[in-house]
This record gives C-alpha cells, structure tokens and sequence, in this order.
C-alpha cells in the first residue's frame, strides 16, 4: 500500500477508531452506573439527574433516619453520635444531618447561619423543601411533637448542586478511560505507521553500510511495493558500483603491468646503447666500420624506444577516445598495394619476402581514415617482423585480399612461430603479451593489437586471428563496402 493511501487509513483510524471506543465505553459505564444508582438510592433513573431526583433522594434519606429514631429516638442524641451516622449519611445519599435540641445544634455540612436560624424556627414539615438562597433540598424527618421532645428536631438536607457519587465516580472513570483509549490509540497507530517506515529505512541504511566497506554482493530485498523502485535502483547502483571497483581493479593491474613492461622494455634498448656508447668511448671500435656499426646500433635501439613512446601516447590518446579520424572513400585495392610497394622494400632488407595477392575490383571502396588504416597494417606487420624466427631469406609475410558481395577482406599472414591455442584468445587485450613474445627480448609494450582492434571497430569493421603453433598466424580484417549511391541518397534525404 502507498505511503498516501497509509496515511490517509491512519488518520481515519485515529478518528474513528477512539469515537468508537469511548461511544460503546460511556454506553457500558452508563448502565452499569445506573444500576449502581438504584442499588444504592432503590430508585431508577429514567434519564439525566434532576432537581426532582435529587429531592427524591432526600426524602428517601429522610425515611432511613426516621426509621433510626423509632428504633431508637436518642438515636441522635449526642455529638459524636450525629458524626457517626452523617459519615454513613454523606457515604451512602450524598445528604447530612441538621439536628437541633434545646440547648444545642449540630450540622453536618456548611449552610450560612441565616439557613440554620431558618431551620430553627421549622417545627412542622410535611415534604421536601427548597431554599433557592442555599441551592439546597431540605425535609423534618420527625414532624411528631413527642419525638422531637425525646430526639430533638432532626432535619435532612442536600445540596441540588452536588454531584450524586455513582455519577461522580462514573463520570471520572469514563474521563480516566477516554483518555487511556485516545493514548493508546495513538501509540497502535503511530507504531504501526512507523514501522513501515523506520523498518525499510533501517534495511536501506544496512545495505548502504555494507556497500561502504565493500560488500557490493549485499542485495536490498523490501517487500513492500512502495519500496520496489528503490530496492531496483539501489541494486542497479550496487553492480554498478561492483563493475566500476571491477574495472579500476583491473585498470590498476594493468597500469601495474604497463609500469613493469615498460621498465623491462626501455631497459633492454637502454643497456645496449649504454654498452655501444661505452665502448665508443674505450676505444674498443678501433676502425671506422666497427664504429659505424656501433652507431647504427645505437640508432635502431633508440629508433625502437622511439616506436615504444610513440606508440604508448597514441594508445593514451585513442583509450579516451581523443583521436580524431578522417573518413575518406579509399580504393582498397590502390592501397593496399601501395602498402605492398614501400613495404617490401623494408622487408628485403630485414631478410625477408613479401607475397601479395588481390581479387578485389579497384574501383571497390571502403570508407576509412588512410592514416589510421595503415596504421592496422604497420602493427600487424611489425608483429609478423617482430617475432619472426625463420632464418634469413625463409621468413615471409603475406597480404591477400579479397570480398563478397558487402565486405572486403584482407588477411595478413606470416610463417613465424605462430601462438598457441591457450594464448590466441587474449592477444587484442590490452598489455597482453604471450610467454614467448616475452622471451624474444624484444621492445614491444603489448598494446599494438588492442591498438589495432579498437581502430577497426571505430571504423565499423571487425579483426580477428588464427594461427597454428610453429606454421604462422593469420590476422583477418573485414570492412565493409563503401556505396556512393547510398550516400548520396542520405545525404539527400538530410537535404530535405
């Protein structure tokens, strides 16, 4: 149920629900307390207490004490004797007595001197009377001349204004009980309504305390509907928390790993240029073709350490995705054999053969930054040149294409060392670098491939390898066909 809808039912309970309560309480107390009022008054209540009750009342207590005195007409003789029984008389009927004899009066509640000199004067009285002066119901119990001699004149009275004590006690109950009801009431609600609330609160504030410090398996489950979104988003950040504490982990391995390449692939090259310099300086190339042999090596190794910077900042720049490519419609075929031409050229003094083959039309395109296309083949190449372990004149290279009837193909193919099945899955990630690329001491930070793949998928194609250990590695890359006609028709169509 919604929070709206809950409060809205809280709210309705907390009125109805104590109305409800005190209506069948005052029901249950009146009657209870009205058969208490006849018990103790022997008269029934047909509605609210009135004057005519109340007078009711005293004439009833009249009776009682004037039963008393015929018992025993010195009955009231006597302070002490009058207290007694106006204790019992006030307990029982809410009345008291006034009693006067020839020498003295007693009276058991406070009346002015002026209703007591009135009562003095009284000695016949057949009813109840009424005093508006004193708001006060009086009777002479004893009219009898004889029974006043003996017993004194003995009056009854009660105050119209005072509470009759069964409704009294009634009417501190129901208050008392009302009040209880509406506290307790309020305590059901409130408790009730607030652990809907503090509960999945406490259960989100867990789940946070527990991602803080890492537990990012921690699942939020609320079963509650209201909930449900959260529980979804809180989840959903969780994992994604999960993921990027993922990434960074391996992003530190691989920086990790990055550092020690580099250290160990900047040493290599460092140590021989060191040692070719500090024989230079000893003297040990004592003839000019030994010293110009030292300083070509000296060359290729800071050439290759050029390569390695070079290649790491352009990693830098194309991982944050800061390179800026130039698409251009490119014949394949023109290019690549262009390729072929300056490469073979590098390749036969290296010692090795470079075999191309063509079956792609020339007038067939793919849409690609040249730049960055022959950047592909270069990395590809290299690799091939890189660990090549054929002796000099056996090592080959090949580039072959060809296409269908939405794709060029172009496989770039080698008869080096090849790599094995273990290792071929994981040779586009990034510094990956198999055991035996690392043994051939060569400089190589192990980002050439991922280079590789990320430019073809930003040119919309694919890359992928196969090879067999000891027989080569075949490298493929599919583009897909440039259609002018197309072209031109979006174009159009943004035209319009």
């Amino acid at each position: 149920m919604k929070f709206r809808y809950r409060l809205m039912l809280s709210c309705l309970i907390m009125v109805i629900l104590p109305v409800c309560l005190i209506v069948a309480l005052g029901m249950f107390f009146f009657n209870t307390q009205r058969a208490r009022f006849e018990v103790a008054y022997n008269r029934g209540l047909g509605g609210d207490v009135s004057a005519a009750a109340v007078s009711s009342i005293c004439e009833m207590a009249g009776k009682v004490v004037s039963r008393e005195i015929e018992v025993e007409p010195t009955r009231f003789r006597g302070t002490s004797r009058c207290e007694a029984y106006n204790d019992y008389l006030m307990n029982s009927m809410n009345c008291f007595l006034i009693v006067f004899d020839a020498d003295r009066s007693y009276c058991g509640d406070s009346v002015s001197t002026e209703f007591i000199n009135k009562l003095r004067m009284i000695t016949k009285m057949d009813s109840v009377q009424y005093s508006s002066d004193e708001d006060i119901f009086y009777m002479l119990v004893n009219s009898d001349p004889d029974s006043q001699v003996e017993s004194g004149r003995v009056f009854v009275a009660t105050f119209a204004d005072h509470d009759i004590p069964a409704f009294r006690n009634f009417i501190i109950l129901f208050i008392s009980c009302a009040i209880l009801i509406l506290f307790l009431t309020a305590i059901l609600i409130i408790t009730g309504f607030s652990k809907s609330i503090l509960n999945p609160i406490r259960a989100v504030q867990k789940a946070s305390r527990k991602v803080r410090d890492g537990d990012y398996d921690y699942e939020l489950n609320i079963k509650d509907r209201e909930f449900e979104p959260l529980c979804e988003d809180f989840n959903q950040m969780r994992l994604r928390l999960k993921e990027s504490e993922k990434i960074k982990a391996e992003a530190d391995r691989e920086n990790q790993e990055l550092i020690s390449n580099i250290g160990h692939d900047l040493k290599t090259p460092l140590t021989a240029i060191k040692g070719y310099v500090e024989g230079l300086l000893d003297n040990i190339a004592d003839t000019p073709e030994q010293r110009e042999r030292y300083l070509n090596t000296i060359l290729n190794k800071t050439n290759d350490m050029q390569r390695l910077i070079d290649e790491l900042c352009f990693y830098s720049r194309i991982d944050t995705n800061r390179v800026i490519y130039h698409f251009l419609p490119i014949p394949v075929a023109d290019f690549f054999r262009d390729f072929a031409d300056e490469t073979e050229l590098d390749l036969t003094s290296r010692g090795m053969k470079l075999e191309f083959s063509c079956e792609v039309e020339d007038d067939v395109l793919v849409k690609a930054d040249p730049e960055q296309l022959r950047r592909v083949v270069d990395n590809i190449i290299g690799n091939s040149v890189k660990y090549m372990d054929k002796p000099e004149g056996e090592g080959a290279v090949g580039i072959h294409l060809w296409a269908d009837e939405k794709t060029v193909y172009t496989e770039l193919r080698d008869n080096g060392p090849g790599i094995s099945e273990d290792a071929l899955p994981y040779i586009f990630d990034r510094f990956y670098r198999a055991d035996a690329a690392r043994n051939q001491n060569q400089a190589g930070s192990g980002i050439g491939l991922s280079i590789v793949q990320k430019i073809v998928e930003d040119h919309g194609g694919t890359v992928y390898a196969t090879s067999k250990p000891g027989e080569g590695t075949t490298i493929t890359i599919e583009l897909a066909i440039y259609e002018e006609e197309e072209e031109s028709e979006d174009e159009k169509d943004i035209d319009r």
